[in-house]
């Protein structure tokens, strides 16, 4: 591959507005940001944007999904909107509507997942999708947790044995429990009359879902999107992204789930927006379970590829040393985006080296900002940029609020998008949002240039991951993570920074390769060289320890979107927190040393 330096090669250039913003300071330091971009509202609702796509492209193929054959099984746009009608039907006739109680999806993404859930819609019943994790487990405590919260009229699971026992726990009086084998019947009438009429009573302020937030700080909080919620979330991601074209079909692969809002919300309803292609990947960016994404890759050549940063670490991988699988993915491929955390540079880097190598020209390489409680969206880098790290610039239609903290700005936001309520939990709503209305996210960030505005926010921390040290020095957990992990590319996956009210700061480590003696000794260099460019206690790492067990899905370790929960795995593993501070440390734990802490010692 060529080795001239990425800046020498021009960026793709997509037909995207500009990046624009309006900056308003008060006295008191807080700034206000707008698009300069008027936000022009869209469809009046999803549906709305269903029957459009079956106007334009019927038999272009909406959902596909492998099968039990390996064949890909394929949802036209056609048979979407017949068979969406059919379960808007049944569950009008059921006495499910906007005033009834919700339906909840206990199972993963499938096309039957997906009709069921554009049936709800159509029906006006909010879709409560529940992470199967709740559900494949020893201990459903978190599903009777979420059953106790949400309070569903109507359960699904998919796999009638897979699921035999949650189906149990969520069986209750005058509650329907139903399963794939339901389907013949959900499937058999249409009543236009009922259907059109049950549309007419949709608006904006209809509850369309109630996301369950991953408990990172807490219980699993019910977040509702409404209708309108959806609608404008979409629309402000169209306005800054390429316009629709008929002459290309706007394609993915995802594995993204969708009852979490970056799958559910950003990927399926704008590939509906495009009316575009959604095949469901059955791979995972995790060790041993993304052959799948390749393999699939191979026979699909998207025209953008989106996912969370660990996932271009294992793509890169895979597509460097394979010059059949690079053509296929960069074919028909016009952009790259990632979202759910922070991408080391050295990723990047890695990706347009290999974009140069296959087009002659880098691929615009995106990402934003949002949260369940956003509808996944309000701020985006929708710009050409060659770094790594910044959430963006608002959306047409949000307005950003940022108040000084310290060195850093939290971040506040207001705009169609946002939630309008939690469900059940009005002390929590009273703390949400603040004396203007703006919704309390709990991020924080900075200026790439405070002089020059138009260059954008960069991420400066989650704020709830911050903790302190013994000495009672603040360390911002969730930038120390990022640094570490791009410090020690490609040999880590991710990182767990420890720990609250300790001396000194150590660090758990899960790995992209298999554990050896080099590649221990390597990390431990990395790590040396990270602390020597670095000061202060609340800036380096003493200790690492490899870790050999996964991330647990079963005991919230990981989110559904790959992230990590700090909190629960420094809970679950404390025994491993006491070993890495262990006054005589195995020789298992990397003892760091450097210029910069010359002692090493707790």
């Amino acid at each position: 591959m060529s080795e001239r330096p990425l800046h020498e090669y021009s960026m793709r250039v997509l037909d995207r507005p500009a990046p624009g913003v309006s900056v308003t300071r008060s006295p008191d330091g807080i700034v206000y940001l707008q698009s300069t971009h008027a936000y022009q509202p869209g469809r009046a609702s999803l549906i709305e944007y269903l029957e459009h796509a079956v106007s334009i492209r019927p038999d272009v193929t909406f959902i596909a999904q492998r099968g039990g054959d390996g064949e890909w099984q394929r949802l036209t746009y056609a048979k979407a909107w017949r068979d969406s009608a059919a379960i808007a039907t049944w569950l009008i006739r059921k006495g499910l509507g906007p005033q009834s109680a919700p339906l909840m999806i206990l199972s993963g993404n499938s096309l039957a997942h997906a009709l069921l859930m554009l049936g709800a819609l159509r029906a006006g019943v909010a879709v409560v999708p529940v992470s199967p994790t709740y559900s494949v487990t020893q201990d459903f405590g978190r599903l009777v947790y979420a059953l106790d919260l949400i309070q569903p009229a109507l359960v699904f699971a998919q796999d009638a044995v897979r699921y035999a026992d949650a189906l149990s726990h969520a069986a209750a009086s005058g509650r329907i429990v139903i399963t794939e084998a339901s389907f013949p019947e959900l499937l058999r009438d249409i009543d236009e009359e009922a259907i059109t009429k049950r549309r007419a009573a949709i608006t904006h302020a209809t509850a369309a879902k109630i996301l369950l937030t991953s408990g990172s700080t807490g219980r699993p909080k019910g977040v509702i999107n409404t209708h309108g919620n959806l609608v404008a979330g979409m629309q402000m991601v169209r306005m800054v992204t390429e316009p629709f074209s008929m002459d290309r079909v706007y394609t993915i692969l995802c594995w993204l789930p969708w009852h979490h809002t970056f799958g559910g919300n950003s990927q399926f309803n704008s590939v509906l927006a495009m009316a575009g292609t959604l095949y469901i990947d059955d791979g995972r960016p995790l060790p041993g379970c993304f052959a799948p994404t390749i393999a699939n890759l191979r026979e699909i050549s998207p025209t953008g590829f989106v996912s969370v940063p660990a996932a271009f670490g294992m793509l890169a991988d895979a597509l460097e040393g394979d010059t059949n699988l690079r053509a296929a993915f960069f074919k028909n491929l016009r952009w790259l985006n990632y979202g759910g955390a922070l991408l080391p540079q050295v990723l990047w880097d890695r990706m347009q080296r290999l974009a140069v190598h296959e087009l002659g020209e880098l691929v615009p390489f995106g990402t934003g900002w949002g949260m369940t409680e956003t509808t996944a969206t309000g701020v985006a880098v929708y710009w050409n940029t060659r770094r790594t790290g910044l959430v963006g610039l608002p959306q047409p239609g949000a307005i950003l609020k940022l108040v000084p903290s310290a060195d850093r700005l939290e971040l506040r936001i207001k705009g169609p998008h946002v939630l309008p309520a939690y469900l059940r939990d009005e002390a929590l709503n009273q703390s949400a949002f603040d004396e203007e209305g703006f919704f309390r996210t709990g991020d924080a960030t900075r200026w790439v240039d405070a002089d020059k505005p138009i260059e954008g926010l960069e991420f400066a921390g989650r704020m709830a991951e911050d903790f302190k040290l013994e000495s009672g020095t603040w360390v911002q957990g969730s930038i120390m993570r990022r640094d570490l992990v791009a410090a020690l590319q490609p040999y880590v996956l991710d990182a767990v920074i420890c720990a609250p009210h300790r001396p000194w700061l150590g660090a758990m480590l899960w790995l992209t390769v298999a554990y050896s003696d080099a590649v221990r000794d390597v990390i431990a260099k990395k790590l040396v060289a990270f602390n020597a460019e670095r000061k202060g206690s609340a800036n380096v790492i003493a200790r690492a320890m490899i870790l050999a067990e996964p991330p647990s899905a079963a005991l919230g370790e990981i989110t559904d979107k790959r992230s990590i929960n700090q909190r629960f795995v420094l809970e679950n593993r404390a025994a491993d927190v006491a070993r890495l501070y262990d006054d005589a440390p195995s020789a298992s734990i990397i003892v760091a040393t450097s210029p910069a802490m010359p002692e090493q010692q707790p």
